[in-house]
C-alpha cells in the first residue's frame, strides 16, 4: 500500500512539472511572437483578466458610444469615441482640444481653430488598472471632421499621452501622471457617455485595431521606424476596388518603405474585419468579428 502511494505521489509530481513546464514554454513562445506591441491583446483568453476590474465598481467592457469631456462653460471640448468588439480590446480614437470658453457661436469657431489633437488606441488592463494605450496620433486645427492634419505624431510622442483609465457607470475618467505633453492639448478629464450615442470610427482607430493583431498576422513592425504608416478614409474610386468588402465607403492603412507602398490593410467603417493586401495585389482577411480569417 505504502508503496502504491509512493509511486502515486512521484506520479502526480511528473505530471505537475509536466504542466508547469507547458506554460512556460508557451509563455516563451507567445513573448517571441508578441514581442512589444504584440502582446496578445486579441487572445479570447486574455479578455477574462480585465474583468476583474467590476469588483472595483467599473464597468468592462465599457458600453460602445461617443463620450463627451464639458469644459467649465458647458461645451464639449474632446470626445472618445468607444467600439467594443467580440473577444477583443475596445477599439477608441480620442479627438480633442483646450478650450474653456462658453457654448456660443464664438465658442464653436474657437474649437475649429485651436490647437488640437487625433488619437487611436485600445483600452487594456494593466498593472494597476485598465490604461488607454495609444498607438498613433496626429496634431490637428480643432476638432470637427474636415480640418486638415497638421502634423503626424512619433510613437514616442503619441506614448507619451497613454494612461490611466476607469469604465465607470456612463463615464469615462481619463489620466496620466505629471504635466500634460509640452505642445499637446490636456486630454485628461472626464467623459460622459452621450445619450443615444454611436461611436464614430475614424481611421486612427482602424489603425488602433490593426497594430494590436498578431504580426505574424500582419507581417509588419508598425515600429519599424524605416516604414510610413498612412492611415485615411477611402470613398468613390478607391473605394469601389474593395466594394465586395466595405461597400462604398471604409479606411486603407498604407504602409510604405522608402517612399515604395509595400502592404495595405482595408478595413470596413464597423470594424468587422481586416484585409491584408500585398503590393502584388494579392489579399486575405486577417480578422473577423466571427472569428473566421483566410
Amino acid at each position: 500500500m505504502k508503496k502504491r502511494c509512493f509511486l502515486l505521489s512521484v506520479f502526480c509530481f511528473a505530471m505537475a512539472l509536466f504542466c508547469m513546464a507547458g506554460h512556460v514554454t508557451a509563455a516563451a513562445a507567445a513573448g517571441r511572437d508578441n514581442y512589444g506591441s504584440q502582446r496578445a491583446v486579441n487572445e479570447t483568453q486574455n479578455w477574462p483578466i480585465a474583468a476583474q476590474y467590476q469588483n472595483k465598481g467599473e464597468i468592462w467592457p465599457p458600453v460602445a458610444g461617443r463620450y463627451e469631456r464639458i469644459n467649465s462653460g458647458g461645451l464639449c471640448n474632446a470626445y472618445i469615441n468607444v467600439a467594443v468588439l467580440p473577444n477583443h480590446w475596445p477599439v477608441i480614437n480620442l479627438h480633442g482640444c483646450e478650450y474653456d470658453g462658453p457654448s456660443d457661436k464664438h465658442g464653436l469657431e474657437a474649437l475649429d481653430t485651436r490647437p488640437g489633437i487625433w488619437l487611436g488606441g485600445t483600452i487594456q488592463p494593466a498593472q494597476m488598472g485598465l490604461s488607454s494605450r495609444f498607438v498613433i496620433g496626429a496634431k490637428t486645427i480643432g476638432i470637427y471632421r474636415g480640418n486638415d492634419i497638421v502634423e503626424a505624431l512619433p510613437s514616442r510622442q503619441v506614448f507619451m499621452l497613454s494612461g490611466d483609465i476607469k469604465s465607470l457607470k456612463n463615464k469615462i475618467i481619463l489620466n496620466y501622471s505629471g504635466k500634460k505633453a509640452e505642445g499637446f492639448p490636456d486630454i485628461r478629464g472626464e467623459y460622459v457617455l452621450s445619450r443615444d450615442s454611436v461611436p464614430m470610427i475614424d481611421e486612427y482607430a482602424a489603425f488602433a485595431l490593426v497594430e494590436s493583431l498578431f504580426r505574424s498576422e500582419t507581417k509588419t513592425d508598425f515600429f519599424d521606424s524605416a516604414l510610413q504608416i498612412v492611415p485615411e478614409p477611402i470613398t468613390g474610386t478607391e473605394a469601389a476596388n474593395y466594394a465586395n468588402l466595405i461597400g462604398d465607403f471604409g479606411f486603407a492603412i498604407k504602409v510604405f518603405k522608402n517612399g515604395n507602398l509595400i502592404r495595405t490593410f482595408i478595413v470596413p467603417r464597423d470594424l468587422r474585419a481586416v484585409y491584408r493586401f500585398e503590393s502584388d495585389g494579392n489579399g486575405v482577411m486577417i480578422y473577423n468579428i466571427d472569428g473566421s480569417k483566410g
